[in-house]
């Protein structure tokens, strides 16, 4: 995947989730560009602290391989995680490079998901 394919997405999630969007970045072994970053996103964090969530996606994307091979599901699309204020969603496309996105916590249950249902089922 190119950085064009991750143009393409942050393109799509603006139009999907709108201001929920909080960040999509891209990187490859040359380094790391951020794609998107809302204003009030970007308050929160400095460059150290961005450089450290793109070593920690970059980590990942290294353990894709092995994933792969630990689990007989196919290829490792996406990985995925839940917090309460954000969902973190990283699209490792191979060792080297990915795209990294981040929306809102409320997203999945605005957008119906299963994830925000199954959310929904333990609070209850």
């Amino acid at each position: 995947m190119s950085e064009v394919a991750s143009e393409a997405l942050a393109d799509f999630l603006k139009q999907r989730v709108g201001d929920h969007l909080r960040s999509v970045l891209y990187y490859d072994s040359d380094g790391g560009n951020v794609l998107y970053l809302r204003d009030d996103v970007a308050e929160q964090y400095d460059d150290s602290e961005r450089e450290k969530v793109l070593q920690d996606v970059r980590l990942e994307a290294f353990e894709k391989p092995h994933q792969e091979d630990l689990y007989e599901h196919g290829p490792l699309n996406c990985t995925v995680r839940c917090f309460e204020d954000a969902v973190e969603m990283h699209f490792a496309h191979d060792e080297t490079s990915g795209t990294a996105v981040a929306l809102d916590g409320e997203v999945f249950a605005i957008h119906n998901t299963f994830i925000g249902k199954c959310l929904e089922a333990m609070e209850e």
